[in-house]
């Protein structure tokens, strides 16, 4: 029943995200709007302990076996709650220009796109983490929208929305899914050691005194 609760928390997280894109689709025009108003998706995760992939990702090194199976469960979770939402609305907004403009970018850009998204992605869910406040996910989130990097994702609810669904997109998601998780790790692994030689040796230093 422990598993199924966290699938079910996944499968809502991976409703959210929709939400959000939906926001951002409805958007037109007004791009700025629509990156902000993506944050609810977001927000709600983090306030309501749902399990949302780039959330976790950059914490499996450090985590033990649960959360590290609950974080591989969170990517089928987070689909199904995409598929949900992208295949009982119909195309919003310009879904399927955006799908076919994502497709044209080439394999390199693609990952460095995802690995710069999962940066900002574990950056305001530490800042959540820390400090107990959302305006790291209001400044982050609208920077990864405007800068065009890729979040797997909220990328799972474009695809199917904008009924975009073959090989290429799906090969797409997974190469983003990893840059994600390259880009998550590799900033949680980097703090960890700037607290291992930086904070934590000062304080060290400062006892000894």
């Amino acid at each position: 029943m422990e598993r199924l609760a966290e699938f079910v928390k996944s499968v809502l997280a991976g409703v959210m995200i929709s939400i959000g894109g939906i926001v951002f689709l409805s958007s037109g025009d007004n791009k700025y709007v629509g990156a902000l108003a993506f944050s609810v998706g977001l927000i709600s995760i983090v306030l309501l302990g749902m399990n949302l992939y780039t959330g976790r990702i950059g914490y499996t090194v450090t985590s033990g076996a649960k959360q590290r199976i609950d974080t591989a469960l969170s990517v089928v979770g987070n689909l199904v709650g995409c598929v949900i939402v992208g295949l009982l609305s119909s195309p919003v907004g310009s879904v399927t220009e955006l799908c076919a403009k994502k497709l044209e970018k080439g394999w390199g850009r693609v990952f460095f796109d995802a690995v710069m998204c999962g940066v900002l992605i574990y950056v305001c869910v530490e800042i959540y983490k820390r400090h107990k406040t959302v305006i790291g996910i209001v400044f982050c989130i609208p920077t990864f929208i405007l800068c065009g990097f890729e979040h797997s994702v909220a990328d799972m609810f474009y695809f199917i929305n904008g009924r975009s669904i073959s090989w290429r997109s799906a090969l797409f998601i997974l190469l983003v899914a990893v840059g994600n998780g390259v880009g998550s790790i590799l900033f949680h692994l980097a703090f960890l050691l700037g607290k291992k030689y930086g904070v934590g040796a000062k304080e060290e230093k400062k006892s000894e005194e």
